[in-house]
């Protein structure tokens, strides 16, 4: 009888085993697609929504402005150190109080004695956002600029940090009203003299197409 003892314990844990195994089995079964689950339809909505998700991030717009050159004019007579600006940009919506964005901007012409500067940026920035409430909303941007000036005595190109401050008014779901103030510092505008560039604009932000 002593000897019937292992059997009885090996053949408890056997059944023991089985039935714990068959009741795991039967749960992942329920869980598992029935068949003629479509995976490839499954796949292809989970896709399109994915990149809907996306798109629905993404925004764009365009601004006119004038810029102001700081320091440019040594004397007033015969100097214009003001312009009108434009810039195009676009950006994507990393959450909500952040995102990344891209901007090229005609910044302006600048003349005094007879010599001129022509000048443009292209930047990228991150941007902190704010929602005062659902219609008003104030960002802060920094980031890096790639500026580029033609000048009567010699062309001139560099990179440079660009800030600013702004605020934007929704106008519907995907548009906006926007207004901010940019600096880029330290410009060339001859081979020998760098101005501050200050540019406020006003434009439109559109999160659709």
């Amino acid at each position: 009888m002593k000897n019937l003892n292992p059997i009885k314990k090996n053949i408890k844990l056997v059944v023991f085993v089985s039935a714990t195994t068959l009741l795991l089995s039967s749960n992942v079964s329920a869980n598992l697609p029935k068949a003629g689950f479509n995976y490839i339809k499954a796949s292809a909505a989970y896709i399109d929504q994915s990149s809907t998700d996306m798109m629905d991030r993404v925004y764009f717009g365009g601004a006119f402005g004038r810029s102001e050159a700081e320091s440019y004019c040594t004397v007033t007579k015969g100097c214009e150190n003001k312009d009108s600006s434009w810039k195009v940009f676009t950006g994507y919506n990393i959450s909500e109080t952040f995102s990344a964005e891209a901007a090229y901007t005609s910044i302006g012409d600048l003349h005094k004695k007879g010599t001129s500067s022509d000048i443009s940026a292209l930047s990228v920035s991150g941007v902190a956002n704010l929602n005062v409430n659902d219609q008003l909303g104030v960002f802060a941007k920094a980031g890096f600029s790639r500026w580029e000036s033609k000048n009567t005595d010699s062309d001139k190109s560099g990179t440079g940090l660009t800030y600013g401050l702004g605020a934007k008014v929704s106008l519907s779901e995907s548009m906006k009203l926007r207004a901010e103030w940019e600096r880029l510092p330290s410009i060339n505008t001859s081979n020998t003299e760098e101005s501050d560039m200050d540019m406020m604009s006003i434009g439109v932000e559109l999160s659709t197409l």
